[in-house]
């Protein structure tokens, strides 16, 4: 699925990459939270769809950093994806993310569009105390889109 944004929707920061997948992940049924707290942390994204828990790292460029925030949400997180924004991903970066199982949301600069270059696979990393808390936690923290 990809989602049309205008042209005035062009992507120049974070923030911009985070409003567009927000919207992205609504029009396709999840319930989005931004800048959800976790383990002395804090994921850009986290959306929920019905049992599942997808954690979202954003970034303009630097995916190798995205990577590395992303391990920290294994613990918790059903799925873990990268949103970048970016046209077309390169090799390395489609590898890295397959290697670790995530997934991979591109923003393109231009308009903003939004598609899935990878999905993510399940996490079996999850540990039931760490989701209990960080499940407590969601209650607490309002949907961006309702």
């Amino acid at each position: 699925m990809t989602t049309k944004r205008r042209p005035e929707d062009e992507i120049g920061c974070e923030n911009d990459v985070v409003r567009a997948v927000t919207q992205f992940l609504s029009d396709s049924g999840y319930r989005v939270r931004v800048e959800v707290p976790n383990m002395g942390q804090s994921a850009d994204l986290v959306a929920t769809r019905g049992r599942w828990v997808t954690f979202i790292e954003a970034k303009m460029k630097d995916w190798r950093r995205a990577l590395d925030q992303c391990r920290a949400h294994e613990h918790v997180a059903d799925y873990i994806c990268l949103a970048l924004r970016c046209d077309s991903p390169s090799d390395t970066l489609l590898q890295a993310v397959r290697d670790s199982g995530y997934g991979l949301i591109g923003v393109s600069p231009g308009a903003g569009d939004v598609r899935w270059h990878h999905p993510p696979v399940l996490n079996r990393r999850v540990w039931p105390p760490q989701r209990r808390t960080l499940s407590g936690n969601l209650r607490e923290i309002r949907h961006v889109v309702d």
